[in-house]
């Protein structure tokens, strides 16, 4: 494994150029676009979740170039968040793929990258060699990490990352420790008069093993907590952003490919953060729009 990261490291720039060179001429411009309130802005993020880019699948991988190149023009979005479900299956060259791009078109200056269940080889087997493979390849791209649960402070704001513990498929198998390790990360948050935002793959409430409000009773402690996730590929929809056992939840659809019939690719979601609010919208990153009727507004 060592021999095989350490050449695909050698020639991933070779292979992104060549690939990237095309794309960079089918791909049409885009135009960059603004916060809402540039001028009172403290920090921005965009989430995209379930890119799932597969080896032999060129048209995920296109359109997942299209979104990075749409997501580097916005002029304030200092991070970008991926949700988990980052490749299909773990493979090697699909991280190459996937981490290669980030590595090469940089669209954010910081990264918070979730694994997911087909990070981890989708219920397989092989948890413990694809998560050190998922965080190998997450470095590689800059996201300069040491575990796959972690978190950073960028501009002052938290942003902590849970993982699955096991070859979990539907729900995501959580341990006391990580709990505990939760608890004091968001003691240490709340002592800022700030919104802290927890990043997972699955919904709080997908919980593998054990009651299923073990995680949403720790966060449902906390004021302040937006709690991101994907994993159920669903569309945009009225329950997209809802109280889930209590918590404050956003599942963010699919950013590629059709997940279900007439449901709109590139969905991602932009967050704008002020003094004293939270400014979520849905953009269309195909289509370069926001997306109508899905602009929330949370006070704190």
């Amino acid at each position: 494994m060592e021999a095989f990261f350490e050449s695909a490291k050698q020639i991933i720039i070779t292979v992104f150029s060549l690939l990237f060179l095309p794309l960079s001429i089918m791909i049409s411009p885009v135009e960059s676009y603004e916060a809402k309130n540039p001028d009172e802005l403290k920090t921005s993020f965009t989430v995209l979740s379930d890119i799932h880019i597969e080896g032999n699948n060129y048209q995920t991988f296109k359109e997942y170039s299209e979104i990075l190149k749409e997501v580097k023009h916005n002029k304030h979005s200092d991070t970008l968040v991926f949700l988990g479900d980052n490749t299909m299956n773990g493979q090697d060259i699909e991280s190459i793929f996937f981490f290669g791009a980030l590595k090469n078109t940089k669209p954010a200056k910081n990264l918070i990258i979730a694994p997911g269940n087909h990070d981890y080889a989708n219920g397989t087997g092989g948890y413990d060699k694809m998560a050190e493979r998922f965080l190998k390849y997450a470095n590689f791209a800059g996201c300069e990490v040491q575990t796959n649960n972690y978190y950073k402070i960028i501009d002052g704001y938290y942003f902590i990352v849970l993982t699955t513990e096991s070859d979990s498929v539907n729900g995501i198998d959580i341990s006391d420790e990580q709990l505990t390790w939760l608890t004091e990360v968001l003691n240490e948050a709340s002592k800022e008069d700030k919104p802290a935002f927890v990043i997972s793959h699955h919904p709080v409430n997908y919980i593998e093993k054990g009651p299923h409000d073990r995680l949403s009773n720790v966060l449902d402690d906390y004021e302040n907590v937006i709690f991101f996730c994907g994993h159920t590929h669903a569309a945009l929809s009225p329950h997209s952003v809802s109280e889930v056992n209590g918590v404050l939840s956003v599942n963010v659809p699919k950013s590629t490919e059709h997940a279900v019939e007439g449901y709109e690719t590139g969905i991602g979601a932009v967050v704008e953060v002020y003094e004293k609010e939270v400014l979520l919208r849905f953009r269309d990153f195909d289509d370069g729009k926001w997306v109508n009727g899905y602009e929330y507004t949370f006070e704190f």
